[in-house]
């Protein structure tokens, strides 16, 4: 009779493959749309969403998620273009560590936004930046 060593340990990965949607402005309902202008990160969304991506693969164990669906970033840009609130979402079971380290990675791309105006002037707005995602659970054990 054989004796065969049964991996016990790490015996299943996760690959997690994400589609970053868009970011998107969200109204003012203070300002009158034709004396809006939304706001902009340097180099614009794209530049934005290469960042976040970079921070995403810096900052996130991937093999620790098991995730799938449509997740948001709520940012508060202030009228200086500074980010000063960040909201992740939506909370499902057991998601709350995933949700911080989406906010800690939208964090990292640390750069000063230029601010939404109203009538030409500076003001506080929100953006949101939505992201599907999607897993893929394996067991390895026996390959």
């Amino acid at each position: 009779m054989m004796n065969i060593d049964i991996p016990m340990n790490d015996a299943s990965l996760s690959s997690v493959a994400y589609n970053v949607r868009g970011i998107y402005q969200l109204k003012d309902d203070n300002c009158d749309p034709a004396k809006f202008k939304s706001l902009r990160y340097p180099g614009g969304a794209e530049a934005y969403i290469k960042e976040l991506k970079e921070k995403l693969m810096q900052n996130v164990n991937w093999k620790t998620y098991v995730i799938n669906g449509l997740f948001f970033v709520k940012m508060d840009i202030t009228k200086d273009g500074v980010l000063s609130k960040l909201e992740a979402g939506p909370k499902v079971a057991n998601s709350e560590a995933f949700l911080n380290d989406l906010k800690e990675a939208a964090k990292k791309v640390n750069k000063t936004w230029k601010p939404a105006k109203c009538n030409g002037n500076p003001i506080d707005s929100q953006a949101m930046l939505k992201i599907d995602f999607s897993s893929m659970a394996y067991d390895n054990a026996f390959n």
